[in-house]
């Protein structure tokens, strides 16, 4: 009985570290939307965007973007504050990187 009960909670232990480990791309995902919200924060809007999570299933391929996008400067364009990515960090060809399309 001990036996079983203590395989139970290795096998659980084990199931939630493993869990727990995140592929680079969705940690590169994360930070890019934490520095991003925190620019976008600066405008003030009370207005939630889509309910899309960005993050959910991050392409591989999007991991450079996500890392250059996120060490941009937070400027404000057309009246908004924004992520400066657009003319130094490019999206892999034929992949979509970000909910900007979603986003107000």
């Amino acid at each position: 009985m001990h036996k079983i009960f203590l395989s139970s909670i290795f096998t659980f232990g084990l199931a939630f570290a493993l869990g727990a480990c995140t592929a680079p791309e969705v940690e590169s995902c994360e930070n890019f939307k934490e520095t991003r919200d925190a620019c976008e924060g600066m405008n003030g809007n009370e207005e939630e965007p889509a309910n899309y999570d960005l993050c959910n299933n991050v392409d591989p391929e999007c991991k450079e973007f996500y890392d250059c996008a996120a060490q941009q400067e937070c400027k404000e364009i057309g009246g908004v504050f924004r992520l400066d990515y657009s003319k130094v960090c490019t999206m892999p060809e034929d992949k979509e990187c970000t909910d900007a399309d979603l986003r107000p």
